[in-house]
């Protein structure tokens, strides 16, 4: 009874176990069952949400397998990883991650030349556009070095010209500002000299006005005094009416005596010479007495000479004279007096020289030598004038200056100076000759001048 017992409660047991462990599968079932119609369901959810993004035919594409496997060394999915890749390649092709590939085709049609080709294409077209350009930059910075250095070159040239212009212009004002200074003083000297002509003129034209009025008084007085002198001059005409007057002195038409005569050269020796002024070539007459050389009242010719003479060499004090024409029967005696004309020994010459002299006999004429032309003729007794006058008696010129050819335009400022000096000269040798060619001045050359002052 008691192991029956023990049997019922243990299957009693074991069915109730049973039952309930029943129970639990059921409700396990159940809830299992529940569960996977939700799984399911949110199964087949989930393949049509997959379907958006990636579907059967996509899993099997090459290219989704390997953004797949590529996504999974860096924890991304195949289309996390193909955003990623999206955003990054849009990054490098525009520079926004958030641009779409319509954002990136309407970019590359706005390029000009890009319609119907790919970036890469037109990458490398640009880049053999840009090699080309710098190529150009490349030879257009060539030329510009090549030019500018022909540039430099050329300012240096132009500067070298400038600067050689610069000192030739400077030595033309130089010179210009000499000939200025110099027109300046003889325009000074010419207003200076004009105010003295000027007051001298107003003190000429004072004395004639007082001259003038002495003048007209003494032409009062002595036209009184004639009328009361021509009574007396009728008179006295009256007296001396019949009587022979005498003539001026002869002695005083004498110009020289021969002091001593030779015949053998048939020459005589006059008692005049250089200190008077005696000139070689000059010709006397030759009269036995002073008072031969009387005029004739009558014609007022004077009678002529029984002898003619010419000096042919001239000491200080004497002088010896060829005798030219001798008259028969009246020879030539020591004692005869001589007679010129036109001879005076206080007549003192004026001469103005200029020109180039060869007064020490080297055969060289210079412009300096002129001194000693100067110092001859004072050393004579004559005057040398600075200027062409009315009252010159003689121009003594010697040689023109030489002119040498016209320098050029760059050479030395000296050479340039002589020339213009030079110049001057033969201007003012030219002048002084026209000049005393139209007031009828006699010219002398050096020869000449030494024949009239009696110079060896």
């Amino acid at each position: 009874m008691a192991g029956r017992t023990s049997t019922s409660i243990g299957v009693g047991v074991a069915v109730t176990i049973l039952g309930v462990a029943t129970l639990a599968l059921f409700i396990t079932t159940v809830i299992f069952f529940a569960n996977k119609r939700s799984a399911e369901r949110s199964l087949e959810e989930s393949r049509r949400t997959t379907q958006d993004y990636v579907s059967d035919q996509d899993r099997a594409n090459d290219a989704v397998n390997r953004a797949r496997d590529a996504g999974r060394g860096e924890r991304l999915s195949a289309v996390g990883y193909l955003i990623d890749a999206q955003q990054k390649t849009m990054q490098r092709a525009t520079g926004s991650r958030s641009d779409t590939l319509d954002d990136l085709n309407k970019k590359l049609d706005a390029i000009k030349g890009a319609a119907g080709q790919n970036m890469l294409t037109l990458i490398k077209q640009r880049d053999a556009e840009v090699v080309a350009l710098n190529q150009q930059l490349t030879d257009a910075n060539a030329a510009r070095d090549r030019a500018l250095t022909d540039r430099e070159n050329e300012v240096k040239r132009v500067k070298g010209l400038e600067d050689s212009q610069k000192a030739t212009l400077a030595a033309i004002n130089t010179e210009l500002d000499k000939y200025k200074d110099e027109v300046d003083r003889y325009r000074q000297e010419l207003n200076q000299a004009k105010q003295n002509m000027d007051e001298r003129g107003t003190r000429i034209q004072a004395a004639a006005a007082d001259v003038e009025a002495t003048l007209r008084t003494d032409i009062d007085k002595l036209q009184r005094e004639r009328v009361l002198n021509q009574s007396l001059i009728t008179r006295l005409q009256d007296e001396l009416k019949g009587k022979r007057i005498g003539g001026a002195n002869e002695f005083a038409l004498v110009d020289a005596e021969i002091i001593a005569l030779d015949a053998a050269d048939n020459t005589a020796v006059l008692n005049r010479g250089r200190k008077d002024k005696f000139v070689l070539g000059m010709t006397f007459g030759v009269y036995s007495e002073p008072t031969d050389i009387r005029p004739n009242p009558e014609t007022g010719d004077y009678p002529e000479a029984k002898a003619t003479l010419e000096v042919i060499r001239i000491d200080e004090n004497t002088a010896t004279a060829r005798i030219l024409r001798e008259r028969k029967g009246n020879p030539v005696v020591r004692g005869d007096v001589v007679a010129n004309a036109v001879y005076d020994p206080n007549k003192t010459y004026k001469l103005l020289i200029f020109g180039n002299f060869d007064a020490d006999g080297d055969g060289r004429a210079t412009f300096e030598e002129q001194a000693d032309i100067r110092a001859r003729i004072e050393a004579w007794g004559g005057k040398v004038l600075s200027e062409l006058t009315g009252d010159t008696d003689f121009l003594v010129l010697g040689e023109r200056p030489v002119l040498p050819p016209e320098p050029a335009g760059n050479a030395p400022i000296e050479v340039i100076n002589q020339f213009i000096s030079l110049r001057r000269l033969a201007l003012r040798y030219d002048e002084l000759f026209a000049q005393a060619q139209s007031t009828s001045i006699p010219i002398l050359n050096q020869n000449r001048l030494y024949t009239l002052t009696g110079a060896r």
